[in-house]
């Protein structure tokens, strides 16, 4: 009886190790096949290397701007769109992800040349700290140009009016004003914007970057 207890015993053992083995080779083929997506997913997106084509979970390095010395590496969290009234103007916004840190990255298609800016949400200044009030803003409307300074930088009215953002490119808009500048070397903008129910102004200040010196390790969902 004991011998034939003992074969079942190991008989038994003998499946569990196969049925071990058995479950890490899937494991590890599973890792592999993992992996391979995400390699040729690399590829592919370094191939394209298109930051108009990156969507919510993608993965995109931004060259140096502002006083970053080095490439910034950051994640795709949502994506919007924006317009003007009349259609002829669209332009898009990445909310990025950096280290625990918030990215702003827009770009736009001028006469076929791709502008990209970006910036840091926490470095955006009030409309008090870049010396502006509500009254400068009406002057600037009115008159269509204008200039001041701030941050040791010369800023000129580019232009202003209103503006429809699509939340993550739906179909439902919402509307606000806006007054954009430019620094007198035209790498640096300032964005404010006045929303529609909102009793203060925003500010947004983008630096800008060489779309060739963005790479896109991940296309995610455009």
């Amino acid at each position: 009886m004991k011998p034939l207890f003992y074969m079942l015993v190991g008989m038994g053992v003998a499946a569990l190790i196969g049925m071990f083995i058995s479950r890490k080779r899937r494991t590890a083929q599973q890792v592999s096949d993992a992996a391979r997506k995400r390699e040729e997913t690399l590829n592919s997106a370094v191939a394209t290397n298109d930051i108009t084509r990156v969507g919510k979970g993608g993965v995109i390095k931004l060259p140096p701007f502002g006083r970053n010395t080095l490439g910034v590496e950051t994640y795709v969290t949502r994506r919007h769109r924006y317009q003007s009234p009349d259609g002829k103007r669209t332009w898009y916004e990445m909310e990025c992800e950096q280290k625990g840190r918030d990215v702003l990255v827009e770009w736009s298609k001028v006469a076929g040349r791709l502008d990209v800016t970006v910036g840091y949400e926490d470095q955006n200044p009030t409309l008090k700290q870049v010396g502006l009030t509500e009254d400068d803003l009406i002057r600037f409307d009115e008159s269509g140009k204008g200039t001041f300074e701030w941050d040791g930088v010369t800023w000129r009215y580019e232009n202003s009016g209103e503006n429809f953002f699509y939340e993550d490119e739906g179909r439902e808009r919402e509307g606000f004003y806006g007054w954009d500048f430019i620094s007198a070397d035209d790498k640096r903008y300032l964005s404010v914007e006045k929303w529609e129910g909102d009793a203060d102004f925003e500010v947004f200040h983008l630096w800008s970057v060489d779309p060739k010196g963005i790479e896109v390790f991940d296309g995610g969902r455009a």
